[in-house]
């Protein structure tokens, strides 16, 4: 992908682009690992604002350019890999740039379709087949993608990432006109999410969290989905929410790479915002700070406050899952506690062990070669509930 200063005042499509380039790969290589085909569906493909003669600044070209990096990658090592595309654009002229714009690849099969993505659901399913899929799914708004029509997609074996464009949404939540709360509603996949959003409010979430836990709930639920979890983008110029990457999978590992790649991507959002910034203060003060560097940055306040507020989440989720059970695997507590945002396998681990000093829990497979938890690893809780 391209870098930083190509995307100039549309720094949080930058964001979101390094997290689904570092994501894909994680995916791609953890299915490669044990099956030979990805399919990889992009359901609003566009091309839209891109800067780029060759579209390297798109979501479907990135994501094309990763996956034949891969594949040269994993042949070179003797591993032969099918990834697949399927891209889809119902504007036609769009369609028509998309069309052109892959007309020429040959090492990676690509299907470009035209139409609603949530009309050619069915076509979709039937394309992907057996194959894992990762469907990629970013729209302009809130609309296009009701949860019930793609159900039969994200039911399928594999995993969904959504661009829930929180600042448009937000705006709409609860509006009284009754077009606008019908596509509301089928953004959340009936009207009954607004009991579950109405229950978070009651334990305490601000109505921002109240919005994104209920996507959340709604989308395992719909989707038959073992874990859902999200990160969050920035404006730019302020510290507001633009929009949230929410993720859905069915094995603790997706958790474990998602929150991976958050780890990268917080750090580069931070420092990408920074330089956003000052270049802004310059704009408008007509100085330079002559120390000032895009290289290197402070956290902004917010953002450490945040992660503040995740690690208690976390490490009291981590309490209760412990309390309420006898054992678990590692694997099945970190799929619990890595469901908190900014929560990274760093910190479980960090925890973990000190559970285990204390004496209040036993992790086997501990001991003085070993002192960090893995997969495979028992771990019970040993002081009184």
């Amino acid at each position: 992908m391209k870098s930083p200063q190509a995307y100039s005042g549309s720094e949080q499509t930058y964001v979101k682009h390094f997290f689904l380039e570092r994501y894909l790969e994680r995916v791609a290589y953890n299915i490669f690992s044990f099956a030979p085909e990805l399919v990889y569906v992009d359901g609003f493909s566009g091309p839209w604002k891109s800067r780029d003669e060759e579209f390297k600044d798109t979501s479907f070209v990135i994501a094309l350019d990763k996956l034949r990096e891969m594949k040269e990658g994993l042949r070179s090592r003797g591993k032969l890999v099918r990834p697949r595309c399927i891209f889809i654009e119902k504007d036609p002229a769009k369609f028509a740039e998309l069309t052109s714009a892959v007309s020429e690849v040959r090492d990676i099969p690509v299907t470009p379709l035209k139409g609603s993505f949530e009309d050619l659901i069915p076509e979709i399913v039937r394309q992907i087949g057996q194959s894992f899929s990762f469907v990629f799914i970013d729209p302009t708004g809130w609309t296009g993608f009701d949860l019930l029509k793609i159900r039969p997609l994200i039911e399928l074996q594999g995993e969904v990432l959504i661009n829930f464009m929180f600042d448009h949404i937000n705006r709409f939540v609860e509006h009284p006109d009754a077009a606008t709360a019908a596509t509301i509603d089928s953004l959340f996949g009936g009207s009954n999410w607004f009991a579950t959003y109405n229950e978070y409010i009651r334990k305490g979430l601000s109505r921002e969290d109240a919005i994104i836990e209920t996507y959340m709930h709604r989308l395992k639920s719909v989707g038959k989905l073992k874990h859902a979890t999200s990160t969050r983008i920035k404006k730019p110029l302020s510290e507001r929410s633009y929009f949230y990457l929410v993720y859905g999978t069915r094995h603790w590992k997706g958790v474990w790479e998602f929150r991976e790649v958050e780890r990268k991507a917080a750090d580069e959002q931070e420092r990408v915002v920074g330089a956003a910034r000052h270049q802004n203060k310059a704009i408008r003060t007509g100085q330079h700070d002559l120390f000032a560097t895009t290289n290197t940055h402070e956290p902004s306040l917010p953002f450490e406050q945040q992660k503040r507020m995740r690690l208690k989440q976390g490490r009291d989720l981590l309490l209760a899952t412990l309390k309420n059970h006898n054992e678990l695997l590692y694997e099945s507590v970190a799929g619990i506690v890595l469901e908190v945002p900014l929560v990274w396998v760093s910190d479980l681990n960090e925890w973990l062990v000190e559970l285990r000093e204390t004496g209040d829990v036993s992790i086997t497979g501990l001991d003085g070669r070993r002192r960090t938890p893995k997969p495979g690893d028992k771990v019970r809780w040993l002081s009184p509930r």
